[in-house]
C-alpha cells in the first residue's frame, strides 16, 4: 500500500493552487474533489452553479472510498477535497480514516466569504467550510492520536517555498522546488469546476493577492452572519497550523 495523502480544504482557499504543485511534483496521482459529486449530485444538498461532474466517475461515498483505496494500492495518491463534502459518512468510518495521511488548509474568512460569494451569491452556512474543517480535525486528531499537518494559506501564499517545505517535511516526503512553477493552463483534472479555477489556471505558481472585490461583507447581511459564524473555527485551527 502506498501513501494516500488527504488535503481537507474549504473553498476559495487557494487549494486548487497547492494542488497543482502535486500535479507538478509526478510522484502522486491526483485526484481532484473526489467527493464533489456525493455532496452536489447523490445526495443533492444544494445546487451550486459552475458543476460539470462527470456522470462516469463513483457518485456514492462507498464507491469514491473504494476508488481511492484502489489507486493507494497501485500509486502514492494526493487528493484535496471540501471536508464537507464527505463529513457526514467520513466522521463514522474510523478504518478510512487511519488509512489515509490527513493534512489540510485555512484561509483568513473575509477573503475566503467574499472569493466564494463572487461565484455563488446564495453560499450556505455549510459551504463555507469551516466549522466542518474543524470538527473533521479534531476527529482525525482523536481516532489517530495525532494532531494532523494543517498549513495556512496567507502564510503559503507569502512564502511559498517555505511553507511548502515545511508541509513536506511533515508528512515525510521530499520537497521538490520545481514543482513551485508551472505553464498557466487548465488541466483535466479541473474540469468538473473550471469556472471555479480560473485564477488557479491562469497562474504560473502560488501568487499573492491574485483576487479582487468591489463589495465586502456589509454589503450583503447574509456574508457577515457567515463570517461571524465560522471565525471561531477558523482561530481554533488557525493555532494549530505548521510555520516553516
Amino acid at each position: 500500500m502506498e501513501q494516500i495523502l488527504a488535503f481537507w480544504v474549504h473553498p476559495r482557499s487557494i487549494s486548487t493552487g497547492f494542488e497543482r504543485v502535486f500535479m507538478e511534483r509526478g510522484d502522486y496521482k491526483v485526484l481532484h474533489e473526489p467527493f464533489s459529486p456525493l455532496y452536489y449530485v447523490y445526495e443533492k444538498r444544494v445546487d451550486c452553479p459552475g458543476q460539470h461532474i462527470d456522470p462516469g466517475v463513483p457518485h456514492s461515498y462507498a464507491d469514491i472510498r473504494q476508488w481511492i483505496l484502489q489507486e493507494g494500492d497501485k500509486a502514492a495518491v494526493f487528493f484535496k477535497d471540501m471536508a464537507y463534502h464527505p463529513f457526514d459518512h467520513i466522521i463514522k468510518d474510523d478504518e478510512f480514516i487511519k488509512r489515509l495521511t490527513h493534512t489540510f488548509l485555512i484561509r483568513e474568512p473575509e477573503k475566503t466569504i467574499l472569493s466564494h460569494a463572487v461565484m455563488n451569491p446564495d453560499v450556505t452556512r455549510d459551504e463555507i467550510g469551516y466549522e466542518l474543517e474543524y470538527k473533521l480535525f479534531e476527529k482525525i486528531a482523536e481516532v489517530t492520536g495525532q494532531t494532523p499537518v494543517l498549513i495556512d494559506a496567507d502564510e503559503l501564499e507569502s512564502d511559498p517555498e517555505g511553507i511548502t517545505r515545511a508541509y513536506c517535511e511533515a508528512v515525510g516526503i521530499p520537497f521538490i522546488k520545481d514543482s513551485l512553477s508551472w505553464d498557466p493552463g487548465q488541466v483535466p483534472e479541473w474540469d468538473s469546476w473550471k469556472e471555479w479555477h480560473v485564477d488557479a489556471a491562469e497562474s504560473s505558481g502560488i501568487q499573492k493577492n491574485m483576487e479582487t472585490f468591489d463589495f465586502g461583507l456589509d454589503d450583503r447581511p447574509h456574508l457577515r452572519d457567515h463570517y461571524e459564524y465560522h471565525l471561531p473555527f477558523y482561530e481554533k485551527l488557525y493555532q494549530k497550523r505548521v510555520t516553516k
